[in-house]
């Protein structure tokens, strides 16, 4: 038995595409749906793809948490920015809108700034810059986790604070874009998740014990004797810089936008820290750049080309290394139009189309014969 199913691409998209509409969402919603949350997939990321499609996404449509039919408002807008309700929908359909709608605004101002309310889990941040990278443009998206807290504040023992995401994406003349990527914390989440999916232990210094000892027990994360940390890890080693990081994710995505934040009072409590383990209300940030304002000799993308060209020259410090930067291994990946599957998510997805009447990601022989 291999340990590994290699799916088309295309296919497996379809397969998310069937989950979302099956679960009440339009076909428009579920193919936008379905295309941010498979780039997880196709780009390296699975652990913002399909292993999260029945646990996160198809699990609160079906209950109510999500609205499938949720239909996006504007509450205010100028020229160059606009502040976007989700309405308790797909944070995956609202991140798109609301990253297009900055880009049109950047288009025609040079800058274009949306911020997001009532919204749910929107993927992979990277997602979201890539659409500005593709208009030649710099793009900027984060996000926080609206109610929900799970790391600690340097020196505290309550969690108030989530794993935060930045991304940012650059073109460079002949050279793939820079795509960085990045969570406030040590690792996302889904990485420890994925680990204790395939039986393995994780590395230390994601989780701590309560003694700041290192665990490397993945359970131990859900059981609550590990706790994730900041990025830095202790202060020591820049704790401090991950919770400063954090701390401006939540207040451009929560305090700005209107969504719900990280650190609250009701986290001093622990009634209230066991009432914020879901990830309610979350705030979006999304920043479109037009270098061509700033530039309009091109000589943004001619100097990036220069600089992503010096990085990939770089002698390596061993034999056989070598240099590259944010997003270079990305679009070497993105050019595949297969993706890899654990056995253990093959089997899970196996599982979410039998309950929910699909036929799931097929094998390439198999999608070929459709």
């Amino acid at each position: 038995m291999t340990s590994v199913k290699i799916v088309p691409a295309q296919e497996l998209r379809r397969f998310a595409e069937e989950a979302f509409r099956a679960c009440g969402a339009p076909e428009a919603t579920a193919r936008t749906a379905a295309e941010v949350l498979c780039y997880a997939d196709e780009n390296g990321f699975d652990t913002h793809g399909v292993a999260n499609l029945e646990r996160i996404y198809v699990a609160r449509l079906l209950d109510g948490r999500i609205d499938p039919q949720a239909e996006f408002e504007l509450t205010a807008e100028t020229a160059s920015i606009a502040a976007l309700d989700a309405r308790g929908g797909l944070g995956l359909a609202a991140g798109a809108r609301a990253m297009e709608l900055a880009i049109a605004k950047a288009a025609e101002t040079g800058i274009g700034c949306v911020a997001v309310r009532r919204s749910s889990h929107f993927g992979s941040a990277g997602y979201y810059t890539q659409q500005a990278v593709r208009r030649g443009m710099i793009g900027i998206a984060m996000t926080n986790l609206g109610s929900q807290a799970i790391a600690r504040p340097p020196g505290g023992s309550a969690a108030m604070l989530g794993t935060n995401p930045i991304a940012m994406g650059a073109p460079g003349e002949g050279h793939p874009p820079f795509q960085l990527d990045m969570s406030t914390t040590v690792v996302a989440t889904g990485k420890i998740k994925a680990a204790l999916r395939r039986g393995e232990p994780i590395p230390e210094g994601w989780l701590v014990d309560d003694e700041g000892r290192p665990v490397t027990d993945p359970a131990a994360y859900e059981e609550g004797r590990g706790h994730l940390q900041l990025l830095g890890g202790d202060l020591a080693t820049g704790g401090a810089k991950g919770f400063g990081l954090a701390l401006m994710v939540d207040i451009l995505c929560g305090a700005l936008s209107g969504a719900e934040m990280g650190p609250h009072e009701r986290l001093l409590s622990p009634e209230g820290r066991e009432a914020g383990a879901e990830d309610a209300n979350v705030g979006h940030f999304f920043l479109a750049i037009d270098p061509a304002r700033f530039r309009p000799d091109g000589g943004f993308e001619r100097e990036m080309g220069g600089m992503l060209g010096a990085l990939l020259a770089c002698p390596p410090a061993r034999e056989g290394g070598r240099v590259v930067y944010p997003g270079f291994l990305e679009a070497a990946r993105a050019s595949r139009e297969q993706v890899e599957l654990d056995a253990a998510l093959a089997r899970q997805l196996d599982g979410l189309a039998e309950r929910l009447g699909l036929v799931p990601p097929r094998e390439p022989a198999a999608a070929e014969r459709g």
